[in-house]
């Protein structure tokens, strides 16, 4: 059964779809105007009933992942819920886009191929408030994500794989893992505590990065223990075998710092996140606030 979608009344055609377990806290937003260029920029036309095929195809594929988070391991569903939850108590959306690429804008003009790489094999996470600090009600977010790119037959991302290996290693690419790390910045700024303070190691950037990488990490192991995890933000490479369980994480001082600040500072999440049942070898939130749960040797890792 098709979604029910509603149409804006710009004029511009779009359609806005609820997702429906959550309709008013998730939104899809589809710009009929950006598919049409799309189409006709890669010579292929502005036949109306392909441009349709192809909204349909991102949407589905969007809803599909959602719904993959939604009935996914615990922190999958403890993300998704917490932000139908904050969505609901501060009247404030997620809205997920098709991204919208302008290689033309690049310093190279779209000529340079690790250029367009990294443009191409990008999401991001936006909202009202460019700069600055997040209202403290927080606000809407905006998402900007393409299940097709990350795909591992994508062309795009085996090209990376070949040009670029330093960077984009396959750990971390997976579409739903990559469209998790958005929602955990969404979830964020909903409830107005993006934090861009720069971290100590300038591999994961600042904060609000090293959290969402965090997060996605523990969910990888939930799923299976036996996964790459990722390390930082800046690539897409494995992390290294002493962080890679709770315990051997939380011995790197700045590490164990920010979980900290984290559990103080988003406490709900933190703790939720932290109650998993799931025997996983890497859970530095669970590890922080109740330490060791099981006799050795899976003494919470």
């Amino acid at each position: 059964m098709a979604p029910a979608r509603l149409t804006t009344t710009n004029g511009s055609g779009d359609w806005i779809t609820p997702y429906p377990p959550y309709p008013n806290s998730i939104r899809l937003v589809l710009r009929t105007r950006m598919f049409r260029k799309t189409m006709v920029d890669t010579g292929v036309g502005d036949e109306p009933e392909w441009i349709k095929r192809m909204m349909d195809g991102w949407e589905a594929d969007v809803i599909s992942l959602l719904d993959t988070l939604n009935g996914g391991t615990w922190t999958e569903r403890t993300v998704m819920a917490d932000i139908n939850r904050e969505c609901a108590q501060r009247g404030h959306t997620v809205f997920i886009y098709p991204r919208e690429y302008s290689p033309a804008k690049t310093p190279s003009g779209g000529k340079d191929e690790l250029e367009i790489l990294d443009l191409v094999l990008n999401s991001a996470v936006d909202g009202n408030t460019h700069s600055g600090l997040i209202p403290a009600g927080g606000e809407a977010a905006w998402v900007y994500f393409d299940p097709a790119t990350w795909r591992a037959d994508s062309f795009i991302r085996q090209e990376a794989a070949i040009v670029n290996p330093a960077k984009f290693g396959g750990v971390g690419m997976e579409p739903r893992t990559v469209l998790l790390h958005e929602l955990v910045h969404a979830d964020r700024r909903v409830k107005g505590i993006t934090d861009r303070t720069r971290t100590k190691n300038t591999d994961y950037v600042n904060l609000e990065e090293f959290t969402a990488v965090l997060v996605s990490n523990i969910a990888t192991s939930e799923r299976d223990p036996s996964t790459p995890l990722r390390y930082g933000e800046r690539t897409f490479l494995a992390m290294s075998a002493q962080h890679k369980t709770s315990a051997g994480f939380l011995r790197n001082p700045e590490h164990a710092d920010i979980v900290k600040q984290l559990i103080a500072r988003d406490s709900a999440l933190s703790r939720n996140i932290g109650n998993s049942p799931t025997q996983n070898p890497f859970n530095p939130f669970r590890r922080a606030v109740k330490g060791a749960l099981w006799p050795a040797p899976r003494a919470d890792w």
